[in-house]
């Protein structure tokens, strides 16, 4: 290696890593064709300065920027007489070049310095400051460096800053060939799992069923009516049970501890209100739900105890500068004795007659905890030093989020027991936060094997954070918003084993919005969680319709799961051979999974999601297609259940790109049995999602309209206006109504009925040879079939 690096926000790269021999140009980056590639350079991101002035954010803002290359950018490099520094530590005398990565619209003569000595370039217009093609690279000189640290001064202009190369010959890589270098370099935290894929405690969970209770309701109310509403509207809090009942709801999801304050029952651990010295007010809000015929799932927070934290300040969170970390109060992190102090409060809840609970959020910081207690636990657990830096190319910070996600795992494995044992029917939904958008490592397919349900959010699949990659960038088509929203339901469902995911939508403008989101999320498998404003309950013109349809297609639901036709492989493991690079994680792995549940959505055929560990325990029974969109990255226990799938006369399809995937699936589908019911219907975006009980003698077929127009979330922004737009998101025409739509269904010999689940009319049918077909009423919003098979 040319170059000694003592600096932890710079990286030196050997070409060889790559495997290439000549830069190749892309995006008009590299100027000079043929050039061999350096075989080594170093590396500087922008926003890693020593120093800068002033030393605020008037200056050199960090910014977020998809094709920048390690995704963040520094802007407002104004005015002139700001600067930033940097180190540059060379262990070998000579002369080197100096190359910026930039974006500007108009051309600048750039000033800046090497150990104090002034100087400049002219630097070209890359002609955009946004976009795949916006950033450029330009030399800035070259320079002799001696073997020592230098100082590199870039001074204010009205420009982006990406990155610095510091070369001795040739030109710097692409933002791709950084990435490919970074990426391999980072992968060696896959060698040496923690935990497992496949560990041997998921035994423990292959029997488990849902309670009946919980799989037979379709809609619940949310409220957040928390501890001051106690004094501001003691009849709303006291009968908020009758109040969501009058509605029709039979499943509450409420508040009894909101956020770090003290406990509302006298519990043997922690600090509780002085109030309940008199009254247990957790027993009479369950007691309450009770009487009004209402299961109660129990919204208890379990990341922040102000309490815990003034008494044990060695056990809270820790960000990486050792400063506590605070969200609604003090973060304590699991990794002490406060999960025990949890687990006490949850089995006192349990033991008062709480039917589930409601565990939000990221249960853990991300990326990870930095005090003392994770990370002497880190290394005593891996060998391996806790990192030091926000870097997430670094090996040991990729460590760090499995150890998180584990800690996570083992937690909630010992509440589940725990809860478990007072009452088997009690229900933990655990939140998956970020885990349906696909791209983040926070919390694993492990953690959902455990959940008894999964609490997503309506839009999560479709929110910015999931659109990043796509934003500014010409060469990746954005997904469509409603196969992203019905891919994220299927993977929080089916990473649970096909148990109905408890989806929380807020925000709701009207009843139309509330009736469309309602059905979109029961067609396809969920529980829907209906925010209520606390000020305005009950809403019965907001509510009752969608409650109503809800109740209505509860029971062609309950005790089924996703009929098993096609699977297509969730990818974990190679998913995570490729991040923390979006940009290669989506073309390798997330992209092909996308493409392959958008061309089973789009042609309404049945298809289910399968994780990791579920493909590693050969959980394919019944599948006649399986989808592999990393054929490369799969482990031995994983390439051993597709043989024994393929043995068994099961179809395998092989993608690693999105280019084919479509050409692929279509050709492989042809040549498979079709299921036994189809639905047929031109309208693309109408959505078939079809559900069967354990025998497959009754069979739930869900068709719903394009739901993805409807609008969650604030309307207006913390100064109470209106945000721009949102009325026209609001008022947006409905869908075309849905018609000309069939079933068709094979084998009518074994068909003894065809019903509409929600008027229970039989259907007529129209049959020829071996099949028969039922032309369905056209239907605004959803309809739901049931069908009984001899």
């Amino acid at each position: 290696m040319n170059h000694l690096i003592r600096t932890a926000a710079v990286f030196w790269f050997i070409a060889s890593f790559l495997g290439v021999s000549e830069a190749q140009p892309q995006n008009g980056e590299v100027p000079r064709e043929s050039e061999r590639f350096p075989k080594g350079g170093l590396l500087i991101e922008a926003e890693h300065y020593v120093s800068r002035r002033p030393d605020d954010d008037s200056f050199a803002v960090v910014m977020n920027d998809q094709n920048a290359a390690s995704g963040k950018a520094v802007s407002r490099l104004f005015p002139k007489e700001g600067r930033c520094v940097y180190r540059i530590d060379s262990a070998e005398p000579g002369k080197h070049t100096i190359w910026l990565r930039y974006a500007s619209l108009h051309p600048q003569r750039f000033r800046f310095s090497v150990d104090s000595n002034p100087q400049q370039a002219d630097l070209p217009a890359t002609g955009s400051l946004s976009g795949v093609s916006a950033w450029k690279w330009e030399p800035l000189g070259e320079f002799p460096l001696e073997q020592r640290t230098h100082e590199l001064t870039l001074y204010g202009s009205p420009i982006r800053i990406d990155c610095l190369w510091i070369g001795r010959e040739g030109t710097p890589p692409s933002k791709e060939q950084i990435a490919a270098m970074r990426v391999a370099g980072v992968r060696s935290h896959l060698d040496d799992p923690i935990e497992p894929i496949t560990p041997v405690w998921l035994d423990e969970l292959e029997d488990y069923r849902l309670p009946r209770w919980y799989d037979e309701t379709r809609v619940c109310a949310h409220t957040r009516l928390s501890w001051p509403w106690r004094s501001s509207d003691l009849d709303l809090f006291e009968r908020a049970g009758h109040h969501f009942a009058s509605l029709g709801f039979s499943q509450i999801a409420r508040h009894i501890v909101s956020g770090s304050e003290p406990a509302w029952w006298q519990s043997s651990v922690g600090e509780s209100f002085p109030e309940t010295l008199d009254t247990n007010v957790a027993k009479q809000i369950i007691d309450e739900a009770h009487a009004a015929g209402c299961r109660i799932m129990v919204y208890h927070r379990h990341m922040e105890d102000k309490y815990v934290a003034d008494q044990h300040p060695e056990w809270t969170v820790r960000d990486i500068d050792g400063e506590v970390v605070e969200k609604r109060g003090p973060k304590v992190c699991f990794n002490t004795p406060y999960a025990d102090f949890v687990k006490t409060r949850l089995i006192e809840l349990t033991q008062m007659g709480a039917d589930g609970f409601y565990f939000d959020e990221v249960h853990m910081p991300k990326p990870f905890c930095w005090c003392k207690n994770c990370q002497q636990r880190f290394t005593q657990e891996t060998g391996l030093r806790y990192p030091t830096s926000n870097n997430p190319f670094d090996v040991h910070y990729q460590k760090a989020i499995e150890f998180k996600n584990v800690t996570i795992e083992r937690v909630f494995r010992s509440w589940r027991k725990a809860i478990h044992e007072v009452n088997s029917d009690a229900v933990l939904l655990i939140g998956s936060n970020t885990y349906p958008q696909m791209f983040d490592r926070h919390t694993t397919h492990r953690l959902y094997r455990i959940s008894d349900s999964m609490k997503t959010e309506f839009s999560l699949p479709i929110r910015p954070t999931a659109n990043q990659l796509f934003e500014g960038n010409s060469s990746l088509a954005k997904p469509d918003d409603d196969v992203r929203l019905a891919l994220g339901y299927a993977i929080a469902r089916d990473a649970c084993d096909g148990r109905p995911p408890h989806v929380w939508i807020h925000g709701l403008p009207n009843a139309t919005h509330a009736k469309f989101a309602t059905a979109g999320v029961i067609a396809h498998g969920g529980v829907a969680n209906l925010d209520h404003n606390e000020r305005t309950i009950p809403d019965p013109g907001l509510f009752r319709d969608a409650v109503a349809l809800g109740n209505q297609m509860a029971p062609a639901f309950a005790g089924k799961r996703p009929y098993r036709w096609a699977a297509i492989h969730y990818n974990e493991y190679a998913r995570d051979h490729y991040l923390p690079d979006q940009g290669l994680a989506w073309k390798h792995v997330l992209g092909p999974t996308y493409e392959a549940f958008r061309f089973f959505l789009r042609a309404h055929l049945p298809v289910s999601m399968v994780t990791d560990s579920q493909l590693e325990q050969g959980h394919l029974d019944g599948y006649r297609v399986l989808c592999l969109p990393s054929r490369d990255h799969l482990t031995t226990r994983m390439q051993g259940s597709v043989d024994q799938f393929q043995q068994a006369g099961g179809q395998v399809v092989y993608f690693d790109d999105t280019a084919d995937a479509s050409e692929r699936l279509a050709q492989s589908v042809a040549s498979v049995e079709p299921p036994n019911v189809r639905v047929q219907c031109n309208l693309p975006k109408v959505h078939a999602i079809y559900y069967a009980d354990p025998s497959e003698k009754q069979m739930t077929i869900a068709l719903v309209n394009d739901f993805s127009w409807v609008f969650t979330g604030a309307k207006t922004s913390k100064s109470g206006k209106l945000i721009a737009g949102i009325q026209e998101r609001i008022d947006c025409p409905l869908p075309p109504r849905c018609e000309n739509v069939s079933i068709v269904i094979r084998d009518a010999d074994r068909v003894s009925e065809i019903r509409d689940a929600m008027t229970g009319e039989e259907l007529l049918r129209s049959e020829s040879e071996d099949t028969f077909s039922v032309k369905l009423a056209p239907f605004d919003c959803v309809t739901v079939l049931s069908v009984k098979m001899k």
